[in-house]
């Protein structure tokens, strides 16, 4: 992960203690204690003890990734409480693959990212999520938007400071809504859907089935 995201992650926690009177293991205690259901109630809850969208976010998913710093160079010991990583499954369902960006790709991914500011962690979450329901997603960068294919784009995700939009290939599917007309810079025809999101739990099964339909419709 780049440099610059590494730093942001060890300012905010070396600075966690001074201003919030606990440090992250008190923080990953504290969370596990409140037996939340999923990870938009935690972010719900850290937001109320006066956390940012992006810091509450960032929190959850250290949290998640077992109370262990996301892009930290050296693992860290577990939290009490925080969720163990679980031993592989050999008949479990195929898992997401990250494939390798050359050195251009992955710096052009960067900047792109970048432009989401405050909803950088609403973007991370929203790509893994994808990762998840389509483990051969390909996200490859373009020079105003990420490109999603499985290979071919199905969909595609434009990052803006107030704001993550995600475009969709879907034909004529009905807009509602949650699901608008596509308004996208620099996107082809073919995405005619448009979801705007702001919020962690718009990442929710229902859009994941709509990703999943387009990506179906595109590579059937």
């Amino acid at each position: 992960m780049a440099n610059d995201e590494r730093e942001e992650e060890r300012e905010f926690l070396d600075g966690l203690k001074a201003r919030t009177k606990r440090d992250l293991a008190e923080w990953m205690a504290a969370i596990a204690a409140q037996g939340f259901a999923d990870k938009n109630e935690t972010i719900d809850w850290l937001r109320g003890q006066g956390f940012s969208f992006a810091r509450a976010s960032w929190l959850e998913r250290i949290h998640g990734n077992g109370g262990r710093p996301i892009y930290g160079d050296t693992p860290a010991k577990a939290a009490p409480g925080a969720p163990q990583p679980l031993p592989a499954d050999p008949e479990a369902p195929a898992q997401p693959v990250k494939r390798s960006l050359s050195e251009s790709d992955a710096a052009a991914l960067e900047r792109l990212v970048a432009a989401a500011k405050g909803y950088r962690p609403l973007y991370h979450l929203l790509e893994a999520e994808i990762r998840k329901a389509i483990p051969s997603v390909v996200v490859a960068p373009r020079t105003a938007y990420i490109s999603l294919g499985a290979p071919a784009e199905f969909a595609a995700i434009w990052l803006h400071a107030r704001e993550v939009r995600l475009g969709l290939d879907l034909g004529d599917h009905p807009f509602d809504a949650g699901l608008q007309k596509a308004k996208l810079k620099g996107a082809g025809p073919a995405l005619t859907h448009m979801a705007v999101l702001t919020d962690a739990r718009q990442v929710n099964d229902d859009l994941l089935a709509l990703l999943k339909t387009a990506s179906r419709r595109v590579n059937p």
